[in-house]
């Protein structure tokens, strides 16, 4: 009889179809197994077999260098002038330090990669690299590049990119095991901002912010006359029409999540983690007024980015979080877990 009942368990797991959202895969009867309670899990020893990709989608605008400093343009400018009215707050800001923490806290899982995409005017992409290798080069370097804009659209255009690329190099076998795990750490308020029609009634703001946002402040004629000589171009970006509006980048999480189904994936999640620093904000004093738009309070903004993070983060089928400044920021809440479950050695 117990043959009998070992036997029913090895079929029953080896058929046993795992959910991809509306698709199923049937899992290799070599790789699942059964624990004594009979659920369908994995030995650790074939983990390299269950591929984890996360992509760390990071804000690098001027922006940080006052709500998760120390920060540079490249040249003395802005994040000069405000440096002396901040707190000292060490060498490393919080969401490079908790990248580099990332790295460290997972440098055994060898089926673990992270890709960066740091995004300011336009995203610049540090590739998928093995945890086990170290923090890629270039990610402590983003401190010292930061951009004028946080061109958001732009970024996460560039991860789903980035994912779609990374599953046509994966084999078919291997997709319907793969999870991909997207982490946005973002003020959640994009610059610029535009919109194609110039003239409605209302626009949006803290206490609107699904309605359709205006021009940002300062870059109406960016938005409407903008030529690709500019050297703060955006990369596909035509004058007169919309930009990081609402619709756009609730569309780019949708798609990033129809590959999932599309290609026959594990898992596709999009999390996201609010950069925002009330105390550097208030120290800033006059010089950082318009930092987030004219006549925006500290506290709008906030309520701002918390609004469009949660928004991204429901629709990405993941979490938002605040972590009060960036200084407090962990990843450890965000599940980078294999698709299935492993039952031991």
């Amino acid at each position: 009889m117990r043959h009998l009942l070992l036997a029913a368990v090895s079929v029953i797991a080896a058929c046993n179809p795992v959910s991809q959202g509306d698709v199923f895969a049937t899992l290799p009867a070599e790789v699942v197994t059964t624990t004594d309670a009979g659920t369908p899990c994995t030995p650790l020893q074939d983990r390299a077999n269950w591929p984890v990709r996360v992509v760390f989608v990071v804000q690098n605008s001027g922006a940080m260098c006052v709500v998760d400093p120390p920060g540079s343009q490249g040249a003395a400018g802005f994040c000069e002038q405000v440096a002396s009215s901040l707190p000292n707050t060490g060498t490393t800001p919080g969401r490079i330090g908790a990248i580099q923490r990332f790295f460290s806290d997972n440098t055994t899982r060898t089926n673990l990669s992270a890709a960066i995409v740091g995004y300011g005017t336009n995203p610049t992409v540090i590739p998928f690299t093995p945890v086990t290798l170290g923090v890629p080069n270039g990610v402590a370097a983003l401190q010292s590049n930061l951009a004028k804009g946080s061109n958001l659209q732009g970024a996460l255009e560039a991860t789903k990119t980035l994912i779609e690329q990374d599953v046509q190099n994966t084999p078919a076998s291997i997709r319907a095991r793969s999870r991909y795990v997207v982490v946005v750490l973002s003020t959640g308020i994009p610059f610029p901002r535009c919109s194609t029609n110039d003239s409605l009634a209302v626009y949006a703001s803290a206490a609107n912010p699904a309605l359709t946002w205006s021009d940002s402040l300062g870059a109406g004629t960016y938005c409407n006359s903008v030529m690709p000589s500019d050297p703060d171009f955006i990369t596909g970006f035509t004058a007169g029409g919309d930009l990081n509006q609402n619709a756009q980048l609730f569309g780019l999480v949708d798609g990033m999540l129809a590959l999932d189904a599309q290609y026959g994936l594990g898992d596709v999640r999009v999390f996201t983690r609010l950069l925002m620093n009330d105390a550097n904000l208030a120290a800033c004093g006059p010089i950082c007024q318009d930092l987030f738009g004219s006549n925006t309070s500290f506290a709008d903004t906030r309520t701002m980015g918390t609004w469009l993070l949660t928004q991204l983060a429901t629709r990405g089928q993941g979490t938002f979080a605040d972590p009060g400044t960036p200084a407090m920021l962990s990843l450890s809440s965000v599940d980078t877990n294999e698709f299935t479950t492993f039952c031991g050695p």
